[in-house]
């Protein structure tokens, strides 16, 4: 791999000399002594409370506090109708405490969306609101139901069961709560009410036009926020008792991404995610503002991990803090955070990880990694989260971690994604890691297909990938065969008259394929004319099939999985995961077709290595066996698939229901129904069986791809020679391979 070598060459000739003066980081060279931390007594911990055996088969939808105990409401389907349950935890564990009005309640609805809140005003009965699609209908409506004379009365406001002309649409909740003073405050997209609690009558409504999709009440106020940031903090509304005409705003901006929210009564706030938990104390209304305190890191509590989700927390006045969360593949976990007096913290290692992009699966392991081993805390730094679609500045990562490296905060474990690692090799800047994955590989623990890939000729090893993904060619009238392979394509396409793939630009087709040749095409430090030349003629093929565009406008883009169903009849996905399986594997039985694993090539992810400056090699060498184990690897995060053998084959058989999705999709000129349903045992099984197969790895080399984009033009336009654009290929070239 010789991504970005020109800017990798010229710094690591500066690294060399950093790496020779020696590590500045405190610990022995093996790690075995601690970083000189002193134990501290007192900190919060986190446990679980014990759920009742009767909720497994139930879907906990809502936490909620009442008296200083933990209340869940939990719904289900019986024979198509939605049934309630109340639970509340006692001395003896969590007891069924449903109402007989709650437990009558038998909602005939369609589909699996439903959103459900029981709501106990200071004064009055509870009140139960359900949104869903009633049996036979698609309208999501809101309804609203409290008891009378030991039964379920619906006081459902007649502005919600009126059809919005104009947008077409019932009235959509964002949020319902109820207030001490026995009223309740909804919200929806576009209006604000104030309700009785009693019979549902709506006391004051107004128009709202901020967007909020979280509604809570501390009992006297109500909150509003977006669980949802983008970078620039998160913002919450205080409207006292309701009132739109008497907000104030509090701002967090130490933590972005999915948060959950909690006001207390004594104007306390909790907030809880993945960067960690965190209490605000103060007032939005003083010059201070809310002074936030972090009371326990994200690492340390199941907010990072990337196999279940939180959906509510709450907290007693103690400022013991629950949180609800939803697990992968079914099933929910009631976790309790407490202040403990007597718990130590006592992190003796502290290892550094630096990935260009954020990772799940790391993410994940060192959650679980620092749980069982509490005295190792890796810290992990990213410069992009994990779904960035801007171009990176690779020079300035490369600036960056040179910087890094020469100095007393180098890393300890480096991911190499789009790096030059080859070149950080030879300069002696990785450690040899074939003691940890040459065994995992002869035991059949990993996939050595994809692993041995990285083994050196001299026995040494420097980079394993952690996961994988494959370029899945998804066509119509055309058969798995013909679209397994550049030279098959083209072989096929010459024959058709129809383009299969829509027109392309010169860059668009050099990105979708080079990167299935760009390792074949150097032979040492040459370039090798004769396999260039086989596929640059494979090319052209393709070119005039598909048609090649001077330039595209900005608002435009090629065919994808999106237009099989329309104008294209071949298409390319990057398959990462059987979870992200779904989606083309949905568009081909939809359109009839077949799918390849396009050259039998693997596309490489997570390049994990360690830093040879590491003063804990030993304990970085055992992370990294740690990250390649099937706990760690289980876990579908739609990051890759597992490298882990036995993960592969446990994801395979996984339940994916819950990843199902429906949408539409263009076919004929006309939007239809498109659903994105979990395929077959026999499916995975395919597609584990085309993981275990793949034979190379995908190739990426920012040079190649921009000397290639260069003097392709003319030969596929049929003004340029294949001699002369070899030539030119060959000149461009020239000196980047000699170096």
């Amino acid at each position: 791999m010789k991504y970005g070598k020109g800017i990798a060459v010229l710094l690591c000739a500066a690294l060399l000399a950093g790496t020779l003066a020696g590590c500045g980081r405190k610990g022995s060279e093996n790690g075995e002594t601690g970083t000189g931390m002193e134990p501290v007594k007192g900190r919060y911990v986190e446990t679980e409370e014990a759920l009742p055996k009767q909720l497994e088969e139930w879907t906990v939808k809502q936490l909620f506090m009442e008296e200083g105990k933990p209340h869940l409401v939990a719904v289900r389907k019986e024979e198509g109708k939605l049934v309630f349950q109340e639970w509340a935890q006692t001395e003896e564990g969590f007891a069924d405490v449903t109402a007989d009005w709650m437990a009558g309640l038998a909602l005939p609805v369609s589909g699996e969306w439903t959103e459900v809140r029981l709501l106990v005003p200071g004064e009055g009965k509870r009140c139960l609101y359900a949104g869903y699609a009633e049996e036979g209908e698609d309208d999501f409506k809101a309804h609203l139901w409290t008891e009378e004379n030991g039964e379920a009365k619906e006081i459902t406001p007649e502005k919600w069961k009126t059809l919005d002309e104009e947008l077409g649409v019932y009235e959509m909740l964002t949020g319902i709560v109820a207030l001490e003073n026995g009223t309740l405050a909804a919200i929806s997209f576009t209006s604000a009410y104030i309700l009785d609690g009693q019979d549902g009558t709506v006391l004051e409504s107004g128009e709202i036009t901020a967007q909020y999709d979280n509604v809570l009440s501390d009992g006297e106020n109500v909150w509003l926020y977006a669980t949802y940031s983008a970078g620039a903090g998160l913002t919450f509304e205080r409207w006292r008792e309701g009132r739109t005409d008497d907000a104030v705003s509090v701002t967090f901006s130490e933590g972005d991404g999915q948060m959950r929210f909690c006001p207390m009564k004594d104007g306390t706030l909790f907030l809880a995610g993945e960067e960690g938990i965190f209490r605000g104390t103060g007032s939005a209304e003083s010059g201070d503002g809310i002074s936030w305190q972090k009371l326990l890191a994200g690492v340390e509590t199941d907010f990072s991990l990337s196999d279940r989700w939180c959906t509510e927390i709450a907290a007693g006045e103690d400022g013991t803090i629950y949180a609800l969360f939803q697990k992968s593949g079914g099933g929910s976990l009631l976790k309790k955070y407490e202040y403990d007096p007597e718990a130590v913290i006592e992190v003796t290692e502290e290892l550094k990880l630096y990935t260009v992009y954020e990772s799940n699966l790391l993410n994940q392991a060192a959650a679980m990694y620092h749980r069982e081993h509490p005295e190792v805390m890796i810290t992990i730094e990213y410069e992009y989260p994990r779904y960035y679609y801007d171009e990176t500045d690779y020079s300035a990562v490369y600036q960056k971690l040179n910087t890094m490296l020469m100095g007393e905060e180098a890393p300890d474990i480096l991911v190499m994604d789009h790096l030059d690692m080859d070149s950080y090799a030879e300069k002696g800047l990785l450690e040899d890691i074939n003691d940890v994955v040459g065994p995992m590989e002869e035991n059949g623990e990993l996939l050595s297909n994809i692993t041995s890939a990285y083994l050196q000729e001299d026995g040494r090893r420097y980079v394993v990938p952690l996961e994988f993904a494959f370029n899945m060619a998804v066509g119509r009238d055309i058969t798995a065969a013909d679209m397994a392979s550049v030279e098959a394509l083209a072989a096929f396409l010459s024959g058709q008259n129809v383009s299969y793939m829509g027109p392309l630009t010169v860059s668009e087709l050099v990105d979708r394929f080079y990167p299935y040749f760009c390792n074949e095409i150097v032979d040492g430090k040459q370039l090798d004319r004769e396999t260039l030349g086989r596929y640059l003629e494979a090319l052209k093929t393709i070119g005039d099939n598909c048609g090649i565009l001077d330039t595209r406008d900005k608002d435009e883009r090629a065919y994808n999985m999106w237009e099989l169903a329309s104008e294209a009849k071949l298409a390319f996905e990057e398959v990462e995961g059987f979870n992200n399986a779904m989606f083309p594997l949905a568009i081909m039985d939809f359109i009839q077709g077949e799918f390849a694993a396009f050259e039998n090539c693997f596309i490489p992810m997570v390049q994990t290595g360690i830093c040879t400056k590491s003063g804990y090699k030993d304990r970085a060498k055992d992370f990294l066996e740690y990250l390649l184990s099937e706990s760690v690897q289980q876990t579908d995060a739609y990051g890759g698939f597992p490298v882990n053998t036995a993960a592969l084959e446990q994801s395979a058989r996984r339940d994916r229901s819950e990843a199902e999705a429906e949408t539409e999709i263009v076919a004929d000129g006309a939007a239809v129904e498109f659903r994105i349903e979990a395929y077959s045992q026999e499916t995975a099984d395919k597609l584990t069986a085309v993981c275990a197969g793949l034979e190379k790895s995908a190739g990426e080399d920012e040079k190649i791809r921009e000397v290639l984009t260069e003097v392709m033009e003319g030969y596929l336009k049929g003004g340029q020679s294949l001699e002369d654009t070899l030539q030119k290929a060959e000149d461009g070239l020239k000196m980047y391979l000699a170096e």
